[in-house]
């Protein structure tokens, strides 16, 4: 007798956390996947090779309809949609609230009404905490986040415990350090050690701002994944994590990796500090190690070595 799957939802499935999230989903053989994104002239960026084992669903995240339409049959969600940056929410805060906080209230009101179980969200351990002062921060320490995009992330968070006590949905929100890897978008303003990788290949230098001291938690993309899967297939009521590899490195640091990984000559230019770029994030990763065990990760070395090989080989 054919046992029934249930349904995951990843909304932002195209994208670089969205497309492995669906990926190793696939492998667990554990859930049907639908993956919802715009899918621009209808083709897949990141999902070409998985395309005919899940449901796609092309539709825009600001259209109700569209949304309430791909949750029929759904249990649970993954949200791993964001239509902003911090650098482009600093520019333009209002684009931040029309977007991302009034698209996730819109999302929320759909699973209350579709009677989702459970849905998952991203936020951003990089950023919600601001500049804390700790070494380490932890899911109760005060949140002060200096950033559009960084207040738009904790204002879902706190509408996810709204609905949960107003419309019973449940949720699971994970506090991400800063995923990289490969597969991940290599020109833009997010996600440093691509976008580095990518114009050391090219013989580009690299722009710091401030002195290249500001320290930050990177995980690779495969450890954040499989925590993720984990720490979802091990809770069952609402809780928030803190998603990391629990070290800091400087950018300075991570420049000094490429150049070693990389063997090539780096040119820096270095430009002012901007206001919205917090001093030193480090997660403190205890409550989610004490919920899933384990929690070896890839270290950085080794996490640029892939990313540099991965970019090697479609250069």
């Amino acid at each position: 007798m054919k046992t029934h799957k249930p349904k995951a939802l990843v909304l932002g499935a195209d994208g670089f956390i969205g497309s492995n999230l669906i990926k190793s989903l696939l492998k667990d053989k554990k859930y049907s996947v639908r993956g919802f994104d715009l899918f621009k002239d209808g083709q897949s960026r990141n999902l070409e090779d998985v395309s005919n084992d899940i449901e796609i669903f092309a539709g825009n995240f600001l259209n109700r309809e569209d949304i309430r339409n791909a949750l029929i049959d759904v249990d649970y969600v993954f949200h791993f949609i964001s239509l902003t940056t911090p650098g482009s929410s600093y520019n333009d805060p209002l684009m931040d609230v029309d977007t991302n906080i009034r698209g996730t209230i819109a999302l929320l009101d759909e699973c209350a009404d579709a009677k989702v179980k459970k849905i998952i969200f991203p936020s951003s351990g990089g950023s919600i905490y601001g500049n804390n002062g700790k070494e380490f921060l932890d899911e109760n320490d005060s949140t002060n986040p200096i950033s559009p995009y960084a207040i738009s992330k904790l204002t879902i968070e706190k509408y996810l415990e709204y609905y949960r006590v107003h419309r019973g949905l449940n949720y699971l929100i994970l506090r991400y350090a800063n995923p990289y890897g490969a597969g991940q978008n290599v020109v833009g303003s997010q996600g440093i050690i691509p976008i580095f990788l990518n114009l050391v290949m090219h013989g580009k230098p690299i722009t710091i701002f401030g002195d290249g001291e500001n320290v930050r938690d990177y995980i690779y993309i495969d450890d954040a994944i499989e925590i993720t899967k984990r720490i979802f297939d091990k809770t069952t009521e609402h809780r928030v994590y803190n998603l990391g590899s629990g070290k800091g490195a400087s950018i300075n640091d991570v420049i000094d990796i490429i150049k070693e990984v990389t063997g090539k000559k780096i040119e820096t230019n270095n430009e002012l500090e901007r206001s919205a770029d917090v001093k030193r994030v480090v997660l403190n990763i205890d409550r989610i190690a004490n919920e899933i065990g384990d929690l070896s990760t890839v270290n950085l070395r080794e996490g640029i070595e892939k990313t540099w090989r991965w970019l090697s080989n479609i250069r």
